[in-house]
């Protein structure tokens, strides 16, 4: 096999150890009918050398970490490159990545992989301009496939169910499903509502910080909610929560109930989202 076959077609075969083993064979075909893979391909490698199948998203589920973190950073490039472009895989791929966040059967690491990725995508996606919206005077700009904005839609919706996801060792999942979340900016109001309200039962300091920063990065684009935003934001910023850490070895009980409340202190992550919250002076 040439290099050039590896990193095209021979790297899409799944060749390797436990390669698509933890796919179902249902989605095995939904995989195969219903992503156009003729969109999912290398654009630096033309032909069929740099054409990706089915097995890509596959490899996603497999037990073996190594073989699902090839995978993803696939599937990174192949929907974005470098980040600064929308690619016509993107919106093919993107339920399944979605769907792949939300599985636990996949690996807690590959599903946050998964959503950096996602929040890169969205980042791209707000600032280019569908293709085919007609152009604008002067200079260039990346374009988003047309079926872009309709399929980020559908992902936002199915993402918001797993910021309430309490699964013991999740916490990171729930903080990146924040941060992609932050990026949907056409839908702020109603998502610095949800934000607010899951803080208050938040169980781990690393998911309620991302809170509060996905507040600060869509308060600029509220309508109903924005004084809100920036209210409860300061207040977080003077909000010690539920005070210093009781030592275990001194006292018990005292340190069981303290590890019960919820009340975090998020006031470095609140000064950082109150600068993004308001208006440069």
């Amino acid at each position: 096999m040439t290099d050039t076959e590896g990193a095209g077609t021979g790297a899409s075969t799944g060749a390797g150890t436990g390669a698509g083993a933890g796919a179902s064979a249902e989605l095995t075909d939904r995989l195969a009918a219903e992503v156009d893979w003729a969109k999912v391909i290398d654009p630096y490698i033309p032909g069929p050398d740099g054409q990706y199948g089915p097995d890509l998203l596959e490899r996603l589920w497999s037990p073996d970490l190594l073989t699902a973190d090839d995978a993803q950073a696939t599937l990174h490039f192949v929907c974005c490159g470098d980040g600064s472009s929308l690619w016509p895989a993107a919106p093919e791929v993107l339920p399944f990545l979605v769907e792949a966040v939300r599985d636990p059967a996949v690996a807690v690491r590959v599903r946050t992989q998964i959503l950096e990725t996602l929040a890169v995508l969205a980042r791209a996606g707000n600032g280019a301009r569908t293709a085919g919206s007609g152009p604008k005077s002067g200079g260039r700009w990346c374009t988003a496939p047309a079926a872009w904005p309709a399929a980020w839609e559908r992902a936002v919706d199915a993402l918001l169910p797993l910021l309430a996801d309490d699964v013991e060792g999740d916490e990171d999942v729930r903080a990146g499903v924040a941060a992609v979340l932050a990026r949907a900016t056409h839908r702020a109001d109603d998502l610095i509502g949800r934000f607010l309200a899951r803080f208050e039962d938040e169980p781990r300091l690393s998911a309620a910080e991302q809170l509060v920063l996905a507040v600060g990065e869509l308060a600029p684009h509220a309508v109903a909610r924005r004084a809100d935003a920036v209210a409860w934001l300061r207040e977080r910023t003077t909000d010690a929560g539920k005070g210093e850490e009781p030592d275990m070895d001194d006292d018990i009980e005292a340190w069981l109930a303290w590890m019960d409340q919820h009340g975090h202190d998020v006031r470095p992550a609140a000064t950082v989202a109150l600068r993004r919250a308001l208006p440069p002076l």
